[in-house]
């Protein structure tokens, strides 16, 4: 027995499709204002830490050679720049890092570690270097009088220019 009628082939109206990728598109829209900010956070995050490392690193040379390193940190091109010299003149680091969007707060700065890792720059309190993104998002690297450094997000630095 054969019924009069027209079959319906399997799949998908026109319609059905325009719906869903409406809402793809309004899904994708409302997602990458959010994906941009995390983005520049994690960049801030990981610039902030390489500083931190580099200011670790560059005390130990100090105390491994017996001898002073001067630090400088200063914004150059768009990114942040980092290099450490010794008293003796020899270079201990130099490199830009590769965050983009990233200054520091009152560039150019300078630390100095004596050959015993004391920080001997920025007077007897701790000294404080900001470091910002384009979002005014702001983390703190500290550097204590004995030497010692560490960062964190809480912006108690100079704010943001």
């Amino acid at each position: 027995m054969t019924t009069c009628g027209l079959r319906r082939e399997a799949g998908y109206t026109l319609t059905e499709l325009m719906v869903a990728v409406a809402i793809i598109t309004v899904a994708v829209a409302l997602a990458v204002p959010q994906y941009s900010q995390w983005q520049a956070q994690s960049q801030l995050r990981q610039a902030t830490s390489e500083i931190a490392t580099h200011l670790t690193l560059a005390r130990m040379a100090a105390m491994n050679r017996n001898r002073t390193v001067d630090v400088t940190m200063q914004n150059s091109g768009g990114a942040a720049h980092i290099s450490a010299v010794a008293s003796s003149g020899a270079s201990v680091l130099d490199e830009d890092l590769q965050s983009k969007g990233v200054s520091l707060v009152g560039s150019p700065i300078t630390v100095s570690f004596s050959s015993m890792g004391l920080r001997t720059s920025g007077g007897t309190g701790i000294q404080t270097i900001g470091m910002c993104n384009n979002y005014k998002l702001q983390y703190s690297i500290t550097i204590v009088p004995v030497g010692k450094v560490n960062w964190s997000t809480d912006p108690s630095a100079t704010s943001c220019p």
